[in-house]
């Protein structure tokens, strides 16, 4: 990572501490992304139940984050499946064995 982690991390919960809608968190995450080298994010909230309309804040072109929702590819996201079922953090890649 970088060296100025704690400064990225920092700044980052300073802004989280200021947003005040979507727009702020989506800037507040695009600036600790670059300020770790990351170059895409995505933070997706799933409503409980099979209903409710998942929310998706992210870098990625819109094209495809809309794309992602409508074909509902979070029910087969392997990222995504991992998550709801193991709380601590895990690594995932494309150079890591499968689960």
């Amino acid at each position: 990572m970088t060296k100025d982690m704690p400064l990225v991390f920092e700044t980052f919960l300073e802004k989280l501490s200021v947003s005040i809608d979507e727009g702020d968190f989506r800037e507040a995450m695009a600036d600790v992304a670059t300020g770790l080298d990351i170059l895409a994010f995505a933070y997706l909230s799933l409503p409980p139940g099979s209903d409710g309309k998942p929310m998706l804040i992210s870098n990625y072109p819109a094209l495809w984050t809309a794309r992602y929702l409508e074909n509902r590819y979070q029910n087969v996201d392997p990222v995504i499946v991992r998550a709801s079922y193991r709380k601590p953090p895990f690594r995932w890649g494309f150079d890591l064995k499968s689960f």
